[in-house]
Parts: C-alpha cells; structure tokens; sequence
C-alpha cells in the first residue's frame, strides 16, 4: 500500500516564538498530526523608543549664513545659550551673527541634545591706526627688495583745537572701527591696540598680509593752511612694481569706502591720490588702501575727529564702505 504525506507549512514574518501548537488533519481512516511553534504578531510587541537626535545640523557656519537644525521628533523648543553669537527661530533655523561660540539645543518634553556652534568671520579686515607714540626715524626699504629707503614711522600731526596727537585719534577711531566690524560677523586684526608700540610700516603690512582679505591704513591729514578740509584716499597705481597686480581691488576698495565715508561724515570728497611711495602700501599682497580722515591742522574738522559723535559717524561710514566693497 502506498503511502500518502501531508505537509504542513507555516508562514510567520516578523514575529517572536512563543509556544506552539498541534495540527491535525484526516486522510481516509489515517489521522495526521503536526505540532509546530506558535507565534505572535509584532504588533503585539512593545515598540522600541526612538532616542531624541538631530539629523540635520553643523558645528561651524560662517556669520552671516543661515541653516536650518532638524531632529527626529516633533514638538521641539529650541534655545541658543548666546544670542550675541547665533539666534535660533522656533522652527529651528540657526542664523551666525558674530564670531565666538554658543551652543544650539533642541528640548522635546524631558529629552534634550545639544551641539556647540561655532561662528567663523564672513571676512577678515586689517586695520592699521597710523602711526604710534613715538616716532622711529630709522629706515627701512620702501618696498620688498627696494634700493630706496624711508623712515619707518613718522610722528604725523597734531590737533590745533584738541591738541591730541594723530597717532592717539586713529587709534580710538581704530578700536570703535574694530568692534562695530565684530558686530557685523568680521574678523579684526589690528596692527596696534596701544600708543607706546615701535612697529615700522613694513611690518604692519607683513602682520595684516597673513589673516586678513584686506587692509585699511587710518590717518589724518596737517597742513600749514587751517582753512583746507576733507577726506581722500591714496591708492597705488597699476605701474606699482610691488602691489600693481591688485590695482583693480585697491581702486575699488578705495572709492567704495571713501563715497560711504563722505556720506556718513559730509566730508567734503577730495577724491583718490595715486602714489607709489607708500612702503605700508607697497609690502602687502592684499587689497590695501589709506584713508585720511580729515585734516586735524582744521579746527572745525579737528573738533569732528575728537568727538564722541564725530567718531560714531566715521565708524559708521567706513563700515559701510567695507560692507559696498565686499558686495560688489
């Protein structure tokens, strides 16, 4: 006599044993039985908790630049610990303000992650407040290589109605100057933030060439007529043997700051001198150019360069020329 089979099959996805249990089935007069596992839906299961974390983040992003923070659930309350550095949206979009370091955290119910942020400067300017305390009248090359040589800082002049040296008012102006760019996501870097320093011309150039996108030489003008006023830039020339290559960006820099300086000061625009014979000029390989603010040998305009106010307007001026310049 032949013998029949019956198979059995049982099909279970996703699923945990957890017992079992017995088949049977009648073929003719013969019973068959099968035991196999039995088994529980998934769904019967407690679910796995999903830990709170962030999917869509960074931990460095440049001032001025926006990004927009996720994590995996919802309901989230988002927090910056310093909103000088970086602010943040109730929908999680993280906006860099200023250099330094804060830290974003997202907070759903009792869970909270966190990431620190760092903010990095959009540009790095170089400011130089002319001259110092005491003038070196040693000599130094007026350019790199140069047969001529010039003094390596000058005394510059000296207010008529304040009596305040040029070097002491470029450096207030300089210092206002610095932190009015931090507040606007610049990076700094100063040649000098004292009087008593012996720094020569060559050197400053040397010192702003390695950090900064471009540098900006602070002065003042003097001059045997009290009646002469307004502002000027000096610019190299494209013939420049030292810095001609960076004609175009001098030039720009130039015209951006000085149209925005005369309109935030109403100085009168005594336009752009090209000289060759500046060795602060001639030293750098960045965009570089000198401002003289205005003429200290003026009372009128002496009084300007020494106020509170004066300074606010001029500050306020050149940081929007640096703003056109950086925008064109």
């Amino acid at each position: 006599m032949r013998k029949k089979r019956m198979i059995f099959t049982l099909l279970v996805c996703g699923c945990m044993i957890v017992g079992s249990i017995t088949l049977s089935a009648t073929v003719g007069k013969q019973e068959i039985t099968q035991k196999i596992a039995k088994s529980a839906s998934a769904d019967a299961l407690p679910k796995q908790v999903k830990k709170l974390k962030f999917v869509n983040a960074c931990k460095q992003l440049k001032a001025g630049k926006t990004k927009q923070f996720r994590v995996n659930k919802k309901g989230v309350i988002w927090k910056t610990n310093n909103p000088r550095i970086a602010l943040v949206t109730r929908n999680g979009k993280v906006k860099a303000l200023r250099i330094g370091k804060t830290t974003i955290s997202a907070t759903v119910k009792k869970e909270t992650v966190k990431v620190v942020l760092r903010v990095i400067p959009k540009k790095v300017i170089g400011i130089d407040p002319g001259h110092q305390q005491r003038a070196n009248n040693g000599l130094e090359p007026n350019g790199p290589g140069a047969s001529v040589r010039k003094a390596k800082v000058t005394g510059g002049t000296r207010g008529v109605s304040s009596g305040k040296t040029e070097s002491a008012v470029m450096l207030e102006i300089a210092l206002k100057l610095r932190d009015a760019l931090e507040d606007k996501g610049y990076g700094v870097v100063m040649t000098r933030t004292k009087q008593n320093v012996d720094i020569s011309n060559a050197k400053r150039a040397k010192l702003l060439n390695k950090k900064c996108d471009i540098a900006l030489r602070l002065h003042a003008d003097g001059i045997n007529n009290s009646s002469v006023n307004g502002a000027s830039m000096q610019c190299s020339t494209a013939s420049n043997p030292y810095i001609g290559g960076l004609y175009r960006e001098c030039k720009k820099l130039s015209e951006s700051i000085l149209q925005k300086y005369c309109q935030s000061t109403q100085r009168r625009n005594r336009g752009i001198s090209y000289r060759d014979d500046l060795t602060g000029t001639n030293f750098s390989t960045i965009p570089v150019t000198l401002i003289e603010l205005g003429f200290m040998t003026n009372v009128a305009e002496d009084q300007y360069l020494t106020s509170e106010d004066g300074q606010k307007e001029i500050v306020k001026g050149l940081v929007a020329g640096i703003d056109k310049y950086f925008k064109k």
